[in-house]
């Protein structure tokens, strides 16, 4: 979202329109906006920001619900936009072309969300697309919002394992 909101031909959405808001409340720093995101999304829409992203897209036809009752499950059922954006990705991510903004900070966000073998199924190519990769907002309007974004990501991460190291020392205690 904090991409979208950054680029001048984004897509007209009222979640998007609820995320501007947000972001003009919180302030220019993205570390920010991001923290107030959820909250600030759940007082305009209703809904937080996973829920939000992932009803536009089931409005859309591209995910669809799957079961689950704690954490409700999606699949996707728009195959052919799911291969558009892979096959955009390893593109993105073998080669050493320019990429527009947005396939930049989606390529960005692979690191993060563990998906190096999607983008990379060659085990010979993974060096080279872990470059791209890390580097993919560099020198760009975007790298804030890259660099915000991977820190939490990182701090979550962190506090889940901190959460299964304690459990397991209960446990084993």
């Amino acid at each position: 979202m904090l991409v979208e909101l950054q680029l001048n031909d984004r897509p007209q959405s009222s979640v998007l329109d609820a995320a501007q808001h947000v972001a003009d409340e919180a302030g220019p720093k993205p570390k920010a906006v991001l923290s107030a995101m959820d909250r600030g999304l759940r007082r305009r829409l209703g809904s937080g920001t996973w829920d939000a992203v992932v009803g536009t897209l089931h409005q859309r036809g591209i995910v669809a619900p799957d079961g689950g009752k704690a954490r409700p499950r999606t699949r996707v059922v728009d195959i052919a936009a799911r291969e558009a954006i892979v096959t955009r990705l390893r593109h993105a991510a073998a080669t050493d072309d320019a990429v527009d903004p947005r396939t930049a900070a989606l390529l960005s966000m692979t690191g993060p969300a563990q998906l190096l073998e999607l983008v990379a199924p060659d085990r010979s190519a993974r060096r080279h697309a872990r470059g791209r990769i890390d580097h993919a907002l560099d020198d760009t309007s975007l790298e804030p919002i890259g660099t915000a974004v991977r820190r939490v990501i990182a701090d979550a991460a962190a506090a889940v394992a901190a959460g299964s190291t304690a459990a397991a020392v209960v446990a084993t205690s």
